[in-house]
């Protein structure tokens, strides 16, 4: 039987669809993916520091709501942010109930791009990728891509688009099992996300995690 065909155009962009969508690393589209996006009424360089900004995603992000940095390129600095080849423990709360650990390793952070300088299809992009050596697992079980785009908005704002595509005989286990959660979880990230930002821009710093009581915080 044909594997499925990799979702393209209104279907990428809907977050009810879980069909196949390509990423660098895994560019047949594997087993299945998760998306979200969201409107962020604040500049697309607040929405690129906060991504990058690991040590502090505990002050928004109630899906992974911790992460130990496990080796930097440059460990020796402080304020440590996520830069290609940072070796990553996500703390995650899949549902309100069960959490776990995810071993990650980032693999492009994109410069920012504006419209201004790149054209008006200027977009950002930050990856990261499941850490198979460090989970001793090969790809054929199992391997998961992340993507994040960040876009600038015709009125200053930023489109912030996101998904994670996960392959090999592991990943049908992990869609049975958690396909719902992980679908709710992206779309409390990309809330999260906004609401922190947002509130930055507004003046004063918002803490999603703490201040938030979600009934499945991720």
């Amino acid at each position: 039987m044909a594997p499925p065909a990799l979702l393209q155009g209104e279907a990428f962009h809907d977050p009810s669809n879980t069909g196949p969508r390509a990423t660098i690393q895994i560019p047949n589209g594997g087993t299945f993916s998760v998306y979200s996006e969201t409107k962020i009424n604040a500049p697309p360089a607040a929405v690129y520091d906060a991504l990058l900004d690991i040590q502090n995603w505990k002050q928004w992000n109630t899906f992974v709501y911790d992460v130990t940095i496990t080796a930097h390129p440059h460990a020796h600095h402080t304020g440590l942010r996520m830069m290609e080849g940072t070796n990553m423990i996500f703390h995650v709360a899949m549902t309100a109930d069960e959490k776990t650990t995810s071993k990650e390793q980032c693999s492009h952070v994109g410069p920012l791009k504006s419209k201004a300088e790149h054209g008006p299809k200027a977009v950002t992009r930050i990856r990261w990728n499941l850490h198979n050596a460090a989970l001793m697992a090969p790809g054929f079980v199992i391997k998961a891509e992340r993507v994040n785009e960040i876009e600038e908005a015709g009125d200053g704002g930023t489109l912030y688009r996101t998904w994670e595509t996960f392959g090999g005989f592991a990943a049908k286990t992990i869609k049975k099992k958690h396909e719902q959660d992980l679908k709710d979880r992206f779309q409390d990230w990309c809330n999260d996300l906004k609401k922190y930002v947002e509130g930055k821009q507004g003046g004063g710093e918002m803490s999603v995690a703490s201040s938030e009581a979600k009934p499945a915080p991720t």
